[in-house]
């Protein structure tokens, strides 16, 4: 009986700890979760420094020409293709911060056709580009996260909600669609 019964599973058995399919006393696991949460930090820490950096960010200069390549936008009335319907955004990042160019907004529903100088200044922030202008446009307000399509290039792209209106703009380098 005592070897029939050594097969039979014990409820609480279950609570224990194992490894390998093994019962482990529980100070042993104690003893091995104590360690682990001692090591693993420095094992942590050490990974991070050998990444040398963030691996995210650009390896060549984000000056150049953009024009958008993507720009679809999500409300009430639905999605809209805004380069099929005529929109266009094109805006130069000068190596000093300065930025130039133009957006056109197509008539759409009840908005107006709307131009807009894309003149101001840029600026990064880890892998986030942030676009400051007098113009009183969504660009201004949007987070531009860079995209990696190929060694050192890369898309800015924006992808955001406006008083419930979902704006998701791609920005490609002019010469590298």
């Amino acid at each position: 009986a005592e070897w029939r019964d050594s097969f039979t599973r014990d409820p609480l058995s279950a609570l224990e700890p194992r490894i390998g399919g093994w019962r482990m006393p529980h100070n042993r696991w104690r003893q091995k979760t104590r360690l682990l949460t001692r090591i693993a930090p420095a094992f942590l820490n050490a990974a991070l420094a050998a990444c040398g950096g963030d691996s995210t960010a650009p390896s060549q200069p984000l000056a150049g020409s953009y024009t958008a390549s993507a720009f679809m936008t999500t409300g009430a009335s639905g999605q809209t293709n805004q380069l099929l319907i005529g929109s266009t955004l094109q805006i130069t990042l000068a190596s000093d911060g300065s930025t130039t160019g133009h957006l056109h907004l197509a008539a759409s529903g009840a908005f107006a056709a709307r131009d807009d100088d894309m003149a101001g200044t840029w600026t990064t922030n880890g892998n986030v580009v942030n676009f400051h202008q007098p113009a009183d446009t969504f660009v201004r307000d949007m987070n531009f996260v860079l995209d990696p399509i190929a060694t050192g290039v890369w898309d800015l792209v924006g992808d955001q909600n406006f008083s419930g209106t979902r704006i998701q703009l791609t920005l490609s380098r002019l010469g590298t669609l």
